[in-house]
């Protein structure tokens, strides 16, 4: 999954873990009826507008790891307040979907890699990225 830009704005999401369905969920402020549902992995949508921002993430059953992957900062990355947009010219689609929990934020990871080289801020949500690729999204618990 790649990232074609950021928008320069912090968008405000609920974040929530429901353990009777073991779903876990990221909701922006952005998201409506227009959205368009993207499946990412079996067990995972992602809802996207036309110009890539995400809406909602619902991972129902997703594969759940008990040790968290440390994700390692390379030594010239950047940290910046947004939101990234997802390239939806192409593929979105990941092998799988792990997931990390705690009580106070969940992990979705989409990739192996576990290097960074940019960290992008958004409210409660943290986007990893190497390169052009979304690594992982950390996510407090509302």
């Amino acid at each position: 999954m790649k990232i074609k830009n950021e928008l320069c704005e912090v968008l405000a999401s609920d974040n929530i873990y429901e353990e009777s369905v073991e779903n876990f969920d990221i909701l922006t402020e952005k998201m409506n009826d227009d959205f368009i549902p993207y499946r990412i992995e079996q067990n995972v949508m992602m809802w996207l507008n036309e110009k890539g921002i995400i809406g909602e993430i619902e991972c129902i059953f997703p594969m759940q790891i008990d040790e968290k992957i440390s994700l390692v900062e390379s030594k010239n990355s950047e940290t910046k307040d947004g939101f990234p947009l997802i390239d939806i010219e192409r593929p979105i689609e990941v092998p799988i979907v792990k997931v990390f929990k705690n009580k106070e934020y969940f992990i979705l990871y989409f990739s192996e890699l576990e290097m960074y080289d940019k960290k992008i801020k958004s409210k409660n949500l943290s986007f990893y990225a190497k390169g052009d690729e979304l690594i992982a999204i950390k996510a407090e618990i509302s």
